[in-house]
């Protein structure tokens, strides 16, 4: 199964970094948002499993926008939020909305994937669950 990834993040390199890092792996299928709205607009045409999020975009949609509007949507979507911030600054912003995992800037590609591997063990362990329920 191919897992559909956002990563909403204001800074290119970033982006870009994400594009690469994840281009050739057969398991994600990776969309790229520069704000809140687009954000949005693929999420609702997408349905991602898992959304890398960046508390502190311009423009609009925050970061915290655009997780309440993910949960009102659904709560399935595994949630990374990205930020600057130090953890407790982050979670203070987000209050009682959920998330899974947080990843502080700066970080390495390397640590991403050992989240993500950590993600999709948890998504293949619930798709097996619900296979054996039906």
């Amino acid at each position: 199964m191919r897992y559909k990834l956002l990563v909403v993040e204001d800074e290119l390199p970033i982006r870009e970094g994400f594009k690469y890092f994840l281009d050739d792996d057969p398991e994600f299928e990776v969309y790229l948002a520069k704000d809140g709205d687009e954000a949005l607009s693929i999420f609702r045409a997408h349905s991602p499993e898992i959304v890398f999020l960046d508390l502190s975009l311009p423009n609009g949609l925050s970061g915290k926008d655009v997780l309440q509007e993910i949960r009102k949507l659904t709560s399935r979507t595994v949630v990374v939020i990205i930020t600057g911030s130090c953890e407790e600054d982050a979670r203070s912003i987000i209050g009682q909305l959920s998330f899974q995992y947080i990843l502080k800037k700066p970080f390495r590609f390397g640590y991403v994937k050992e989240i993500l591997s950590e993600i999709v063990e948890k998504l293949r362990a619930q798709s097996s669950s619900a296979d054996l329920s039906t």
